[in-house]
């Protein structure tokens, strides 16, 4: 059999056959709770980023992609800026702690106030509170609080999936066998929204992807973000998350649930 012959025999034969779940040096694990111990780890080793990248969006409210900035640190840093395709600043979204301020250049209008899952809507399609946010832009899943786990190893995704029960609330919770990291999280029985992550590049101990997908059937909302130009755990710049309005743009100081304050002096 000459090369040519072999070689297309050998991609045959392999494109038949199953793909293998490989596991990290200690084998398989059958405790749901180690295994969400070394998420826990893994998911640690990620403190920050900086990175371009594309946002897409569907939902009632928007539909389209923009080029997007981020820079993000644990545990309340967030700097969030979208472009349109000739580069034209078309929002900004900045958290530091328990403040936010939102620039649309739509309104032509910068809110400010508390950075309640509210506020942080405006610049989203989805109420997410900056505590989720923060972890999810860091490739990190949230959980259901509950101590009523099961664990079972999937072939067909090549993950460990981890059963979280809590009431009706069901949460399956995918993890790679090598990485420990989400792979997706998906959420019945409650208002929730299902993540998935993928695109996996690794730095050292540290393996991050560059791709998330957030989709919510409630609020008929799908977000996709691809990372580009990605830098982990840079030294955070403190000026990326100082809460300052763009030159002679309208500042609206607004209460938690995003109604404008009504000053009496």
């Amino acid at each position: 059999m000459n090369r040519a012959l072999a070689a297309m025999f050998l991609a045959t034969f392999c494109a038949g056959c199953p793909r293998r779940l490989e596991f990290g040096p200690e084998g398989p694990l059958d405790d749901p709770r180690a295994v969400l111990s070394r998420v826990d780890a893994a998911d640690a080793r990620v403190q920050a980023l900086t990175s371009e990248g594309k946002l897409t969006v569907d939902s009632p409210q928007a539909r389209g992609t923009l080029g997007v900035f981020v820079a993000v640190a644990r545990p309340s840093l967030l700097r969030v800026e979208l472009f349109d395709f000739f580069g034209r600043p078309q929002g900004l979204l900045v958290v530091n702690a328990d403040r936010f301020g939102f620039y649309s250049a739509q309104e032509n209008r910068f809110f400010t106030g508390p950075a309640s899952s509210e506020n942080v809507s405006r610049f989203l399609p989805l109420e997410l509170p900056t505590r989720e946010l923060v972890p999810l832009l860091l490739g990190e899943a949230p959980r259901l609080s509950t101590d009523e786990l099961g664990l079972r190893v999937s072939q067909e995704a090549l993950a460990y999936v981890v059963r979280l029960s809590a009431g009706k609330a069901v949460q399956e919770l995918y993890v790679h066998p090598r990485f420990f990291r989400a792979l997706r999280s998906e959420v019945k029985g409650m208002a929730a929204y299902d993540v998935a992550f993928d695109d996996f590049v690794q730095e050292g101990d540290i393996a991050f992807p560059r791709h998330l997908v957030l989709a919510s059937q409630a609020a008929k909302a799908r977000l996709e973000l691809r990372y580009s130009d990605l830098t982990l755990n840079p030294q955070p710049d403190p000026s990326l998350f100082e809460i300052v309005a763009p030159p002679d743009v309208p500042v609206l100081e607004v209460d938690e649930r995003g109604v404008p304050v009504t000053r009496r002096w």
